[in-house]
Parts: structure tokens; sequence; C-alpha cells
């Protein structure tokens, strides 16, 4: 046993005190995780403390030798592994790890991607709803917010958002951010400059086939890709540096399963190609970002439902109020109709005016959409027709003019069927015009025909051109005249069949000894009976003059 000489002790117990300390303090940089500690390194200090101590207690250097000879075994694999890598693989690793930002709350190194992707979500979640009050539910800002974090978070030079309309089979840019080369054919009749390709570019629209953006979005699949030269699917537009092509990162934006979108990232030409690590953070970022841009549409849907809703509501509050709750006694003829509204739908309205001893009014109205414009144009039609009805003009001349008041406001996109009917019961005559899908029919008692005496013509608001047809026809004693809406004729029963001309008829013809009213009535309870629980999406309309 070699003996260690007694002036040995002092430095080499300084030593293992030292020691002490350097674990200390590794295992405080642990903890607070302020620098990355080498596992060897650790090991090999433990080793030297203890050979130090236990020479110091137990004078031999046979166990100090020992953990020498450890601690070189354990540095070497680490010596040689760092000393033969690669200086290119050093420097791009170095790049890597970077520091992130999102806002100006989150911080972290790419070797704590995950948690620091925890802070990025929550900071992307926190911009989309606070701007949930915008009026578009905020999905512009958000949009233009996403843009720029992905082109931080990725260390791109571009970012695009596109989202996928099912509708129409395109998916359009909806965000264009920084500088992206455009990887398609540029159109002819956009001049090769940079502010015009990007202003194109902010618009367009692509099909799902024939392009990268398209593919992406039908195959969903991520694709990162270093050379796109290469790629038949991206186009090289000409030789201009900003049209000049790197490297692009595709990504989809997928929900349940269901791609609503995509991202692309673009560097610019002879910048450095996008990482594994940076394509690895654009497919993290986009569940985060679909899920935000989800729940706003979401969000903007029900809102936009609600408000449809409300809409429809009181319009059907208005259009009940219009309809008139009890016909008057007339002079020469019985009268019955009934109304029958689907859910808070704006559709129907009969109205029933007398203008003079010689002229009382029927009109029957069919106003197309289920919302406020249709209530505007039913307040419009039945202005404008009590006003013109006090005239001496004829059926279609009176039906022309309000046509044309309706057709000339071109902020309403709303049209009606519109029958109406002007009865003398001086000369027992009776004037109609009609446009649209609002059918007269007559009864003639003398023969117990039943016919349909109106022409097929344009509905009202349409064209301000068109010009409407006026008839006249004498009237007996037990004729009868019916006009309605289509909801009469295409009330559907539970088996998909349509109530029809034929049941209609047969109603009339079956009650043509009674009034007005009671005949509306039948009508109401036959359409009942044959439509059962059958739910109809159309109001549904009737009124019956009856010539005494």
């Amino acid at each position: 046993m070699i003996s260690v000489d007694i002036y040995s002790y002092i430095p080499l117990l300084s030593a293992s005190v030292l020691c002490v300390g350097i674990i200390a303090f590794l295992i405080v940089i642990l903890v607070r995780k302020t620098a990355k500690v080498s596992t060897a390194f650790f090991i090999v200090t433990i080793l030297m403390m203890i050979g130090m101590l236990y020479t110091v207690l137990h004078p031999s250097l046979i166990v100090l030798s020992f953990a020498l000879f450890i601690s070189t075994l354990v540095l070497l694999p680490y010596c040689i592994l760092k000393g033969t890598a690669k200086p290119e693989e050093r420097a791009r690793d170095k790049k890597d790890t970077g520091p992130i930002k999102a806002g100006k709350r989150v911080n972290v190194v790419y070797d704590e991607i995950e948690r620091g992707l925890l802070d990025v979500n929550k900071a992307f979640m926190d911009h989309a709803t606070g701007g949930l009050s915008a009026p578009d539910g905020g999905l512009t800002q958000t949009l233009e917010y996403f843009g720029n974090q992905l082109i931080d978070l990725t260390h791109a030079d571009g970012s695009m958002i596109l989202l996928l309309d099912d509708f129409d089979d395109v998916i359009s840019v909806k965000r264009l951010t920084g500088s992206f080369p455009p990887p398609y054919q540029l159109p002819d009749n956009i001049p090769h400059k940079q502010n015009r390709v990007e202003m194109s570019m902010k618009y367009a629209q692509f099909p799902l086939q024939g392009n990268i953006f398209g593919d992406i979005i039908t195959k969903v699949s991520s694709e990162l890709i270093l050379e796109p030269t290469k790629d038949e699917r991206i186009y090289q537009n000409e030789n201009e540096d900003f049209l000049k092509l790197g490297s692009f990162i595709f990504v989809p934006l997928i929900v349940n399963n269901q791609a609503i979108g995509e991202i692309a990232l673009s560097k610019d030409y002879g910048n450095d190609p996008f990482t594994d690590r940076e394509f690895d953070i654009a497919k993290k970022l986009s569940d985060f970002i679909a899920i935000a841009i989800r729940s706003i549409t979401n969000h903007n849907e029900i809102i936009e439902r609600s408000s449809m809703d409300k809409e429809g509501e009181i319009a059907a509050r208005i259009q009940k109020s219009l309809i008139p709750s009890k016909l008057p006694p007339l002079p020469g003829v019985s009268t019955g109709a009934f109304f029958n509204a689907a859910d808070d739908i704006c559709g129907d309205y009969y109205d029933l005016v007398i203008a003079r001893k010689d002229r009382i009014a029927f009109i029957m109205a069919d106003v197309t959409g289920k919302n406020m414009n249709s209530l505007v144009v039913m307040l419009m039609i039945r202005a404008m027709l009590r006003l013109i009805i006090n005239t001496t003009q004829t059926a279609g001349t009176i039906l022309s003019w309000a046509n044309k008041g309706i057709a000339f406001e071109n902020s309403i996109d709303h049209f009606a069927s519109v029958s109406l009917l002007l009865y003398d019961s001086v000369n027992k005559k009776i004037q109609y015009s009609s446009g649209g899908t609002n059918p007269i029919f007559l009864y003639k008692e003398s023969d117990k025909s039943f016919t349909k005496i109106s022409d097929d013509f344009e509905p009202v608001g349409v064209e301000k051109e068109t010009e409407y047809k006026g008839n006249s026809i004498s009237v007996e004693s037990g004729d009868i005249i019916v006009t309605c809406t289509d909801g009469i004729i295409e009330a559907l029963n539970n088996d998909g069949a349509q109530y029809s001309f034929k049941s209609l008829e047969k109603v009339v013809k079956q009650n043509h000894s009674a009034d007005g009213k009671d005949i509306a009535n039948q009508i109401k309870n036959d359409i009942k009976n044959f439509c059962g629980s059958a739910v109809q999406h159309d109001d549904q309309s009737v009124l019956v003059i009856k010539i005494q």
C-alpha cells in the first residue's frame, strides 16, 4: 500500500469540498433549468469527490486511482462524440435553439418546444376570443395575427392562410403576410410587378386540382418542399428576384378529421431552407390555428342564425298584423280565406280593398325570401297597390306600375308572386292579372267546370320593363273564384306527395253550394288531413270569392 503524505491531505480535502459545492450548483441549475447540464460532467464530479474524501479518511491511493479511471471511461465517449461532430450540424443546432416569441409572453427555446407551444396556443386563443365582438367575429384581425406569428415562430419570410369553400370547391386566400413568391402560374393579365402580384395573390382562389394548394387540401397531407423547381405541382414564373422560389411548407388545417383550409410558408430564394424542426413547429401551430378559426366561424354562424331567427320572428309578427283578421260583408259576394304560416316565416300576404261601389280589389301575394327584406317588399307592394287601386286603371296596368316600383329598388333583390282581382259588383265583371306562381281558378256553376284562368308570367320585381297582361270575365251567381299561393298546391304529406290542383278542385266541387267562408274552411281541413304530421316549409294561403 502506498502511503499518502500528510501535506497532500490539504489540497485533497479542499478539492473534495469544491466538488461538493460544484454538485450543489449543478443541482440548482437542473432545478431552475437555467442551462443544460451534461450527465457525464455530473458523474465525473461525484466520482472525484468520493475518491478524494475516501483518500483523506483512509490514506491510500487505490480508491482515488479507481475513481480517476472510471471518470476517464465516462468522459472518453463524450469527448469522442463531440470531437467527431460536423461543424455545420453544430451551427444548425445552435440556430435551431433560438428564442421563440408569442406576443410578449412566450420566450422559450426549441428544447422546451412543447411547453412553449402551450403558451403559444393560449396566446392564439386569447387573441381569437378577444376579437369575437368585431363585425366579422374578429376573423380578419385574427388571421393577421396568425400570419405574423407564423413568420416569427418558423423563421419564414412569408405566410399565407387559405380557407376551403365547400360550396364552390375552391380554396381561397384569406391572409397574405410578408414575402411569398407565387408557386403557381400568374394570369396573363397580371404584370410582373411586385405590388400587382401581391395584390392579385391576396384575393386568389384555387381549384382543388392542378396546383399545390389544391393537392395539399385534397390529400390532407403536410409537405416540406426544399427544391420547388423539381416539383411538378409548383410553377416557376419569370426570373425577377421577387418571383424566384425558395423553400416551402404546406400544412392543412384540420378539425374533426376534416380539412377546413391550409397554411403555407415560404423562404426567399437564396436564404437557408426550412429545417425539419421548423416544419414540425408549423404542423403543431396548424392545430391551434384550425381550432381558433373554427371557433370563430361557428360563433359567427350562431350569431347569424340567431339574428335571422329574430328577424323572422319580427317579420312574421308584422306580417300577421297586415292580414285581415276578418273579411267584411261585401255587396254581391261571399268571401272566405285562411292563412297558415310556417314557423316564424314571412312570405304570404292577402288583402281586400273596397275602392268604390264598382271596384272591390282582392290581392294574394307570396314574397320570396324569409327575412326583413321580404317584409319590406311586402309592405311596398301593399302600399303601392292600395294607392293605385283607387285609380281607373286596369288590373294589368296596376300590376305593371307596382312592378316598376319594386324592380326599380336595386338594393332589394327580392320579388313576389301576385294575383290581383278587381270585382265590379254592379256589372258582375272581374278584371284580373297575375305574375309568378299564384294561380287564379274559376268554378262555373253553369257547367260545373273548374279551370285555371290566370296566365303564367314572371314575378313582380324581376324586370322593371315587364308589362303584365290584364283579362276580364263576366260572372254569374254561383260562380266561385279561388286564388292561392303555391304553399297550397305544393303542400306535402308524409309520403312526399303533393296536394295538387286535383285535390283543390275536388273540395271546391263538393262544396260549391256552400258560402265562401265554408268553402275556405273545407279547403283548410282537407289540406290538414292530407298533410298530417308532415312539416310544411312554406306559408299556405287561400282566398275564396263566391258570386251571389
